[in-house]
């Protein structure tokens, strides 16, 4: 029923990073590789991505390996993404490659990261082998104004990251800086924002300790995996985004909690755009991680400890298109039913 500490640890730990052409993906995925914390990094590119390194291919059979300096792969894939995702994982297994501790998978500038994460929760190999730390997006200070306003693609990049990396700050003035920061809060009022100096960030601040270390017990910080404190819906779009905040100080029953999430899945499906949270449930002694797309939900994680020592239930969902008030509702109907089946 659950993805128990010890089994969630073994699996390989992987981060999306999205963002539209030319928002500058490549030049963090270079800065973060001189970070010798993240030696053994694999990254997966597709046939639009680039990354400039004058190495020569080890392998020109299937999926093209670059082997980097400090012990990195770059492998340059074709076709379908999820499909060249398990080769490589396949090859590491079969040891054609060698050994790798985590993975970067940088998509098309032009493609939605939502199917690519998906794969990861729902596909029962990829999600027994697979764990997706982090969903990131770079946006493009200089252009982002423009290309919020034409291109759907980058305001659904920015809506489902949990950290965004705004670049190239330097090349515009202090007030298109502040606009960009308020349009990627109002795509996206959830996530953390960082400005990437020269185009680098560095690494602790993007990943969780686990990505860093995967042996690491060290709790996920909260904001990866629950919410910013004081979020509320930012300025109107065409449908605007809005995070929608559910708690419970008491145990639920997983079963009618559950049933009641898949009803909200079913019901909602493409306007919940990312869903996390921390469960208290009967079931479990442990607290339990929760993280989903759309209505795309992921077997639930338990954790070695309460992030900030404190149990309960909170839960966050970012939607769009919903009308304000319409989960809360629905979750204070069914909350007494999830709580009462303790005593039944």
């Amino acid at each position: 029923m659950f993805i128990q500490p010890d089994a969630d640890r073994r699996r390989l730990p992987v981060a999306v990073l999205s963002g539209f052409l030319g928002s500058g993906k490549t030049t963090l995925v270079n800065a973060l590789l001189q970070d010798m914390r993240l030696a053994d990094t694999a990254v997966a590119v597709n046939e639009f991505g680039e990354v400039p390194l004058d190495q020569h291919l080890i392998d020109e059979t299937g999926d093209r390996t670059v082997t980097l300096a400090n012990g990195c792969l770059c492998c340059n894939l074709a076709g379908d993404m999820e499909d060249a995702v398990m080769r490589i994982f396949a090859r590491r297994q079969a040891g054609t490659l060698s050994r790798f501790a985590r993975l970067i998978i940088e998509p098309s500038g032009l493609a939605d990261p939502a199917p690519i994460a998906q794969a990861i929760l729902r596909n029962p190999i990829m999600s027994k082998v697979l764990r997706l730390e982090a969903i990131l997006c770079t946006v493009d200070a200089l252009f982002a104004e423009h290309q919020f306003a034409r291109h759907a693609e980058t305001r659904k990049q920015v809506a489902l990251a949990d950290r965004v990396v705004i670049t190239k700050s330097d090349m515009v003035d202090k007030a298109t800086l502040r606009r960009v920061h308020r349009l990627v809060r109002e795509l996206n009022p959830l996530a953390a924002v960082f400005e990437a100096l020269h185009g680098a960030v560095d690494a602790a601040l993007l990943f969780p300790p686990s990505w860093i270390d995967p042996a690491s017990e060290a709790p996920r910080p909260a904001r990866s995996v629950l919410f910013a404190q004081d979020v509320g819906p930012g300025p109107s779009h065409e449908q605007p985004t809005m995070a929608v905040t559910l708690a419970a100080d008491r145990p639920l029953d997983w079963r009618r909690f559950d049933a009641w999430l898949r009803g909200i899945r079913i019901s909602h499906a493409e306007k919940l755009l990312r869903l996390k949270g921390i469960l208290q449930v009967i079931e479990s002694a442990a607290p339990l991680a929760i993280h989903g797309i759309h209505h795309v939900l992921h077997m639930p994680v338990a954790l070695h400890s309460w992030p900030g020592g404190v149990a309960g239930t909170r839960i966050v969902i970012l939607t769009q298109g919903i009308a304000s008030g319409t989960i809360e509702r629905d979750w204070a109907e069914a909350l007494p039913g999830m709580i009462a089946a303790k005593a039944a």
